[in-house]
């Protein structure tokens, strides 16, 4: 574990608002499983042909965008000056893809099912390098009960200025509702995709690590190929609470905390300066 000094910032978390919240279930009544050949939406015109080898980055849960103008107001002061934005929880359309991918990004959208009004939910990788080769979906172990809607982790790698060797991204959102072993078994599933890559990683979204136990437990199987936790700068949250986590092989933290002015999620996005060793 990488150990930063904390500095507890009396914040309160954002909460969903009920209305929001039934009308989302809502819409997951009904819903179509995205099969793998369409699963991944990518598209924009980066930049840059390679990351610098010091960069910026932010992974926020959006919820699904529910704030709608204000989210997006928020979202793009977030994405100023970063090369990396991994998100979860992202509802898309086609009409939608300009809002998430500004002019210099590229985007890949990684979708697991499609809703009764026909937006695709999923997690999305923004970039200001164009990724090697097409991302790569994982689909969860299990779904959620109940909804049955399947969370999923997605893949992409980087090329990195001055280094032969690629940065292997890793953006996830883990199902809520399972026991340690089965996060365990979920992350298992994404490190045989993983495990050959050789170079730095970064592994980071809503790992839904809502006490102790799930945070040791994600610590033991992410510590088997070299990856540790950053513990992070002005944490406001309560290991109930700490549901988003980032963790790095072979990057120096520069700087990583947790941003709470940005309220139109009830996840407060991390920001982080990673540096690839030399």
């Amino acid at each position: 574990m990488l150990n930063r000094q904390k500095t507890k910032v009396p914040k309160a978390r954002p909460k969903r608002p009920i209305g929001r919240v039934l009308h989302s279930v809502r819409q997951v009544l009904r819903i179509s499983h995205v099969d793998e050949k369409e699963a991944v939406w990518q598209w924009g015109q980066p930049t840059l042909s390679a990351l610098p080898a010091t960069f910026d980055i932010a992974i926020w849960n959006i919820w699904k965008g529910s704030g709608g103008d204000l989210f997006l107001g928020e979202y793009n002061d977030l994405a100023k000056g970063r090369h990396l934005l991994l998100l979860q929880e992202v509802l898309l359309t086609l009409k939608a893809l300009g809002n998430f991918a500004p002019k210099g990004f590229s985007a890949s959208h990684g979708a697991t099912y499609r809703r009764r009004d026909g937006l695709r939910d999923g997690v999305m990788t923004v970039s200001a390098a164009a990724p090697i080769e097409t991302a790569t979906r994982v689909l969860c172990h299990s779904p959620e009960p109940l909804l049955r809607t399947t969370k999923a982790t997605l893949i992409s790698k980087f090329k990195i200025k001055g280094h032969e060797k690629s940065l292997c991204v890793v953006n996830t959102h883990a199902t809520l509702v399972r026991r340690p072993a089965t996060a365990v078994r979920e992350i298992e599933k994404v490190l045989k995709k993983i495990r050959d890559h050789e170079g730095p990683i970064l592994y980071a979204g809503d790992f839904n690590t809502f006490s102790k136990t799930y945070i040791r437990e994600v610590d033991r199987i992410m510590s088997t190929i070299g990856l540790e936790r950053v513990v992070l700068d002005a944490d406001p949250r309560s290991a109930t609470t700490a549901l988003d986590q980032l963790y790095v092989r072979e990057i120096n933290v520069l700087s990583a905390k947790v941003e709470t002015k940005y309220l139109h999620s009830d996840h407060f996005p991390i920001t982080a300066t990673l540096e690839v060793r030399a």
